[in-house]
Parts: C-alpha cells; structure tokens; sequence
C-alpha cells in the first residue's frame, strides 16, 4: 500500500508541475521520500542496471550507453535531465514505474554524484557501476580526491561488478579493495606525452606501497601508462582498450579489431567511449552492433560546438570550473592545433553549490602549453577576467596579447576585428551561450 501511494503521490507532482510549466527533475522525488523514505527499497527494478559516477564525464557516458542500448532493442530509463542526487534519482524512478511497483522499461541508466552513491545504492544494487574518473573537483566542497575515492569505496555493493578507468591510477587502486573489475583505457596516441611535461598529477606515488610511479607515457596529469617500480601496481592491459587513433580519418579500433568513427578526437569523448563499449559488451551486445551504435553519436552541442565564419573556426568547450582535469584536456586539444589561434577565456559563476569562490584549480590547469608562436590573443572575459589575465601572465604570455572584456554579450566584433586565427572557447557551462551567440552574430 506504501508503494502504491508513493507512487500515485509522485506522479501526481509530476502532473502538478507540468501544468505548472515547471522543471520536474527532483521534486517528486522530494516529496515521495519525505512522506516515504523506503520507497526506493520497495520497487522491482529491471534486470539490467547501470550506474555512472566520478568527476565528470558521467552525463555523457550514460547517453552514450542509454543510446546505444536503444537502439540495439532494449528500452530505458534514464536520469537524462542530470538529477544525480538521491531525489534526482527517485524522481526518475517515479517517472518510468507502473502501479505495480514495477519499472517499464528493460534497463536503468543512472547518472549518480560520488558524494551521494552511497545513499543511493542503499536502495538501489547496480548490475555495473562505471568510475570514469577522480580527479581534485570542486575543492570547497569534495576537499582531496582520495575523500571522494572513499567515499565511492563505501557505496558499492558486494554484487556490483565495477567498470573503471584502467589508465588512472586513483580508479585503478579500487582493485586493491574489490573484485569483479573490468577496466578500460586508451594506448598511446597523438595526444600522449612523455614524463618531462611538467602539469599537476592528482597521484605520484603508489596507493598500494607509496612507492613513485614511473610512467611510459601520459595523457593527462597522472592518467597514462604507470607503474610502481617496487610493488608492481601498474596498468595493465584493459580489457576494453582504445589500441589506435587516426587524426585524419577520426577512426579509432578497439582492442586492435573493433573500428570505428569518433566524431570529435577529444581525450575525454575518447574515454566515454571506451567506458560505454565495456558496458555495451558485458550487457551482451556483439561487437558489430556496439561499433554501429557508437559510430552514430556525436558530443553533445552543450559540452562541443564547432561554427565556421569567413574562413575562421569557432569552437566552444564547455568545461567544469574547479576542476582541472576538464580544463586541461581542453587545454591539451586546443595546443595540439598548430595553426594561428585566439583562446577565449572566462565564467559568471563558479558554483552554484555554495557561496565559496575558489580560484586555485586556476593554477592547477597548465596554461603553459599554450604559450606559443601559434597563440595571437586570449580574450579574458567575465567578473573573474583579471584572475583569468593573472593566471595567463603567470604562464609567461605577454601582457599585450591580452584582451579584457567585462562580459562576451556581443563580443563578435571584437572576435572578428582584434583577434586572428581559430578562436577556442574554454570556458565554463554559464559563458557556452553568450560565447556562440557572440560568433552568430559575425555576418
């Protein structure tokens, strides 16, 4: 009977709020909770269920995998809107349950925030559980990332089998407290580098016997091919692995036979891609159907948009202020073009969490690599453009390359007329839309 009156309780806030016009992605979860805390105990849920957490990327890996299950015959449920708290979580389960107690639909997708994993799979047991990645994110309120690795640890259960990140030695140390891992990872591509670049790695030493890590190669701050010297901890082959890359054809083979196109080489669409595959395969989908599915997505306006006016690229990448990872595999691919370039840098807000204003991951993102022949101008813009314009001179580029706008609203001009080459947006999720409606705006 509780379960009945959750449910009729919760949907009829979902009625509430679509008559209302409003954004239904948490409340009835809120409600049904608060009136029923066990509610999410009391449902059957699907045969299949996958949860996505880590640092970023968990939006985009379960789209890729919701997608492709999809279209290969399975129907779903998924936190699409990116509630991934516990009501978010409720809220989705709500939307797609029957009277019955029973979900409709053949799977469960779930985005699911580290922080609140545990909470979740207290009601909720994931077939799979996907760790992308744990890097220093939102330092106000996440603190270390062995806090959040920790706090991973305590919400999977004994059942659940783990996908995770192969080539990070932070994801990579949950082998040292769980069985039933697979991993997944990428080869050494054009992308990679050798040891002596000189950016922030979340992990130097060995988890296991605190020894240095040596390294083969990198992809990013401590990412790439490790191992410990004296304990033997190290990468490894991932089951799932991205063996090549071709930048001219965008084709990309897994595990040295499964080819397929990637519509943007970026590293961490790369890695999204790597993760759904091992999801899509340990589901039992066959490889041919798996690569289809994969060919035909694209990333998502919101995280990469590409525009051409009068012969000249505009390309927006939405990346998540504090934290550096985000900030630095954009960085990575905008260095990588050797041609001319403008970078275009700023954000309104820095977190709509709390009312701290932290800056220091400015100084954990290695803007040093853009400090080239190929760098014309970087444009600074927003209430925190003159911490942006410290942190570039820090990184050695001269004052005079420097650009300072109070905001981007109609900065199409001064794009079109001050600034040469390519323009790369790096910017955070609040300056996407006024940085594409600037470059709309050049006729």
């Amino acid at each position: 009977m509780k379960r009945f009156l959750g449910t009729l309780l919760g949907k009829a806030v979902f009625l509430a709020e679509k008559l209302l016009h409003k954004n239904a992605s948490s409340f009835p979860g809120k409600a049904v909770l608060t009136v029923f805390p066990g509610y999410l105990k009391t449902v059957q849920y699907p045969k299949l269920t996958v949860m996505v957490t880590g640092s970023c990327g968990k939006g985009s890996t379960t789209r890729i995998i919701a997608d492709a299950l999809r279209e290969n015959g399975t129907s779903v449920a998924h936190n699409l809107e990116g509630s991934n708290l516990l009501n978010g979580v409720a809220s989705t389960v709500i939307k797609h349950i029957s009277f019955s107690g029973k979900l409709k639909q053949e799977s469960l997708v779930l985005e699911v925030d580290e922080r609140y994993l545990k909470l979740i799979t207290k009601y909720i047991t994931p077939d799979y559980l996907v760790i992308n990645n744990i890097t220093r994110d939102q330092p106000p309120r996440q603190g270390d990332f062995d806090i959040v690795a920790g706090e991973i640890l305590k919400g999977i259960p004994e059942s659940t089998h783990l996908i995770v990140n192969g080539d990070d030695p932070v994801t990579k140390s949950f082998s040292l407290h769980k069985e039933h891992i697979t991993y997944f990872g990428i080869d050494r591509f054009f992308a990679s580098y050798d040891n002596e670049l000189n950016d922030v790695r979340d992990r130097n030493y060995c988890p296991k016997c605190h020894a240095r890590l040596t390294y083969s190669y990198r992809h990013y701050g401590s990412v790439g091919d490790f191992k410990c010297p004296n304990c033997g901890f190290a990468r490894n082959i991932p089951d799932f692995c991205i063996t090549s890359v071709n930048k001219d054809t965008n084709e990309i083979t897994v595990n040295n036979k499964v080819k397929m196109t990637a519509n943007e080489l970026i590293l961490f669409n790369l890695y999204n891609m790597a993760a759904a595959y091992a999801v899509l395969s340990l589901a039992g989908i066959t490889e041919d159907k798996i690569a289809s599915s994969l060919n035909a997505q694209h990333i998502q306006n919101k995280i990469y948009q590409e525009i051409v006016k009068k012969d000249r690229k505009y390309i927006a990448l939405n990346c998540k202020a504090e934290n550096n990872a985000t900030y630095n595999l954009a960085v990575i691919h905008t260095a990588l073009d050797k041609s001319p370039k403008t970078i275009v840098l700023g954000l309104r807000e820095i977190s709509r969490r709390y009312t701290f204003f932290d800056l220091s991951w400015l100084y954990d993102i290695n803007f040093e690599l853009l400090n080239d022949d190929t760098l014309q101008n970087v444009v600074c813009a927003g209430p925190y453009r003159f911490d942006f314009a410290a942190r570039i001179m820090l990184a050695g580029i001269p004052k005079d390359k420097i650009i300072i706008l109070d905001n981007l609203d109609h900065a199409g001009k001064v794009f079109e007329e001050q600034t040469k080459g390519n323009v790369y947006g790096i910017l955070n999720f609040d300056y996407i839309e006024p940085f594409i409606n600037s470059v709309n705006e050049i006729e």
